[in-house]
This record gives C-alpha cells, structure tokens and sequence, in this order.
C-alpha cells in the first residue's frame, strides 16, 4: 500500500479505536455486558499499542461468541487487517454494516483493506461512495487521498515493462569445455587427442539484453512476459562465439499464501554464426508462503531439445524441482533439490540420453543501500542411459558448480557487476572430465 494510504490507516484506527468503537460499543443494546466490555477495552488496548498480534489472537478466540456484534465485529475487522487476513477483515466489516449501514468508519475502512488486498476496483467503489456521504472536511480530505493513490496503483498494476542491457568483458579458461590430459586409454592402449579437443583458454565480450513485461488483469491474475538475448564474442576461439535468446510467457495467479505460475518457453542457441541448438517446451509451479518470510516451491518443466547440427543429441526433458526458502529485506536464502529425466529421442543417441540427481542452495545479501551479494552451488549427479559406442561403458558424471555475484548500484538505472564461476566434472570416460573457470565485469543500465 501507498505511503499515503498507510498513513491514513494508522490515524484512522487510531482515532476510531478510542472514540467511535467504544463508544459505539457502549452505547448500544449490550452496554452492560461486561464481557463485551472488557473484550473490547483489551482488544482496543492492543490496538492502541500496536500489538496487532495480540489483537487478532484475542478476537479469534472470542469470535464464536461475539460475531456479529457490530462494535466487536469493528474492532476485528482492525486487528484482521493488521495481521493480513484481508477475507477475514473483510467478512466482519461487512456484518458491521448490516447493523450500521451509515458507519462512516467500517465504510473508511473496508475500502483501505481492499485496497491493501489489490482489488482496486472494489476499494475505488467504496471509497467514491463516501463522498457522497457527510464527511467532515478531515475525513473527506483522507478519503480523497485514499482515490488518488488508487489511481496510481491502478495504472501501475494494469502493466509494467523493465528492459536492461548490459556489456562484460570477461575470460574463460576452457571456451571448449576441453579435456584436462592429453591422451585417453581405450581398451588399455593410450590415444593422443587432438589440439581441438584439449582445454582452451580465451578471453571475451558479452553483451545482453532483458526485457520483462507484466500485464495485471486483476488483483489476483497477470500474465508475465521475459525476453533474453546475449551475444558472445571471443577473442581467438572464434568458432565458439555464440548467440543464445530465449522467450517465456505465462500466466500468474496469486492470492493469499498461493502463487500459481504456468506458461511456455523457446529457446535458441547458434554457435560460430549457425544453428546449433533449439528447445521448446511447458512449466509450472506452486510456491506457498508459509510465513511473511518463509516458503516453499514445487516446480515441473517438460522440453523437447532439437540440435540442428547432431540428430543424435535431440532429447526431451522432464524435471521435477522442490525448493524453500527465507526472504527478508536484507537476505535471501534458498535450497532446491529435483531430478531429471532427459532420454534421447531416437534411438541411436540414447548414450548421451541421461539422468540426473541436483540439489543447489544460493545466499543473496544486500550489503548497504547500493550493494548486493549473492553466492550459489550446485551437485549434479549424472548417469547416462547407454554404453557409449567407441568407449564400450556407460559414462557417469559428477558436476559442482560454483557462482560468485556482486552487483553495485551507482543510480537507479546503472550497476556494475562482477562475476566469478568455477566447474568441475569428473567423468568415468576421462575425455569428457575437465575443470574451467570464468569471470567477468561489466556495467548494466536499466529502463
């Protein structure tokens, strides 16, 4: 919610809670059911403190008694709000009004929870028909504000586009992903490998583009578009320069402590100018707050891989994912775990057809105003499906990988960042065992 909304809300409640909850209270038909009273005078303690929890724990547990007396039903509503039960709020504001449809207050305040809740169009309503009400020139000053800041978050929310670019200049000390030793043994006799197939190192520039687009259809459901395109260039290993772009779309639909997210995916990767790689395929996820702070995920991806130069490398892929994790203003932290399945499509390639165990966890931290922190690992255990034909045994791999963020904010739209990543594999075919390291800096403007 705005500054300005909040504002309102925190002098309102103030306000209404000492004077018009109970004396409204005390003035009605239970007046001298003292233990209403003395529910309403510890609630309003609570309140009046800012000890919301305490608040809405109390109401909750005298909510079967005295739900539907307006003056309780007021003070609820209050307590709800603060806790973030929006529906609850909601529901008791409303049975005030049936007792007193003209309660400027629970009016006041029910547009407030809407508005907290995103349903602007709903919030928009009831605060337009205050103004149509005998408002003091206070009141109808904060239910003015209310409808201007509405005004802003409704455009805001109907949709919103960020683009970014950034340019790195970087190193790799194996562009080729290339083999440590240079010889293999095969069958006990040893075999010397080519320059082509051994480690390479070259140095690089790396330019990106991102663009992400939300268009919010409600309070609740938007749909999300991501657009990214980068352009590698090497300086003698030409024929590992590459482009790679991908699009994602999808649809999001959140409420409460659930976060539904499907949609769609395509990707392309060109190495030395041609084709090389494209891929195609869904995703899904269900993420539930289990507090303010912390969640947990489940995620599936279904792919097809198409490589335009080797039939036999075309695979599908299916990966299922868990995660959870902590947020807070200055950290974030997160662990997945998950495994795929990636069987080749035909017959023939089904030795690089495999599968694979993951488990990650990451750390992101806001070091002062401009800075920020972030440090990931990764384990995959990797098992291929079939014997590979000139080596006569099925390959099994091992992968960690390891990456090191800092990124630092000159202004709102420009950021330098520096990077470091580190791989290592170990396979049981020594050819395809090797270790690389890159880094890379570069400035970043956003817009």
């Amino acid at each position: 919610m705005s500054l300005v909304l909040r504002c309102a809300q925190y002098v309102f409640i103030t306000l209404a809670s000492l004077s018009s909850s109970i004396c409204l209270a005390l003035d009605n038909s239970s007046q001298s059911d003292e233990s209403l009273k003395k529910i309403l005078s510890d609630i309003n303690a609570n309140l009046v403190q800012k000890d919301y929890q305490s608040a809405y724990q109390k109401a909750e547990a005298a909510i079967d008694e005295w739900a539907g007396e307006p003056s309780f039903d007021f003070l609820y509503a209050q307590a709800a709000l603060e806790q973030g039960k929006y529906d609850e709020a909601i529901f008791a504001l409303e049975r005030v009004l049936v007792s007193w449809p003209d309660h400027i207050p629970s009016h006041y305040l029910l547009g407030l929870t809407y508005a907290k809740q995103k349903n602007y169009a709903q919030a928009s309503s009831v605060f337009s028909d205050l103004l149509n009400a005998q408002l003091s020139s206070t009141m109808r000053e904060r239910v003015s504000q209310a409808l201007e800041a509405i005004d802003r978050n409704t455009q805001k929310l109907e949709q919103s586009f960020n683009h970014a670019v950034s340019l790195a200049l970087g190193h790799d000390s194996n562009v080729n992903s290339g083999a440590l030793d240079d010889r293999i043994v095969i069958g006990g006799l040893p075999l010397i490998l080519g320059q082509s197939s051994l480690k390479t190192s070259d140095n690089f520039m790396r330019f990106k583009y991102r663009f992400r687009g939300s268009w919010q259809q409600t309070q609740y459901q938007g749909w999300k578009l991501d657009v990214n395109f980068s352009d590698q260039r090497h300086k003698d290993a030409e024929q590992y320069d590459r482009y790679q772009g991908n699009i994602r779309f999808g649809y999001e639909h959140k409420k409460e402590s659930l976060t539904y997210s499907t949609g769609g995916q395509f990707g392309v990767l060109t190495l030395d100018d041609n084709t090389y790689q494209q891929d195609i395929g869904l995703y899904g996820s269900v993420q539930y707050s289990i507090t303010p702070q912390f969640f947990t995920t489940l995620s599936g991806f279904v792919f097809s891989q198409n490589n335009v130069q080797d039939r036999n490398l075309d695979s599908r892929i299916y990966t299922v994912q868990g995660s959870a994790g902590y947020l807070s203003a200055l950290w974030l932290l997160r662990a997945d775990i998950g495994y795929t399945w990636q069987p080749a499509r035909y017959e023939e390639g089904e030795h690089y057809g495999r599968d694979y165990n993951f488990i990650s966890g990451s750390v992101s931290h806001k070091t002062g105003e401009k800075g920020l922190l972030s440090f990931k690992a990764q384990y995959r255990d990797i098992e291929h499906r079939a014997d590979h034909p000139l080596f006569l045994s099925t390959r099994n791999e091992e992968l960690v990988i390891l990456n090191l963020n800092w990124r630092y904010r000159w202004s709102q739209a420009l950021s330098i960042d520096m990077s470091a990543s580190y791989y290592d594999k170990h396979s049981s075919i020594t050819l395809y065992s090797y270790d690389r390291t890159e880094w890379f800096t570069g400035v970043r403007y956003e817009f």
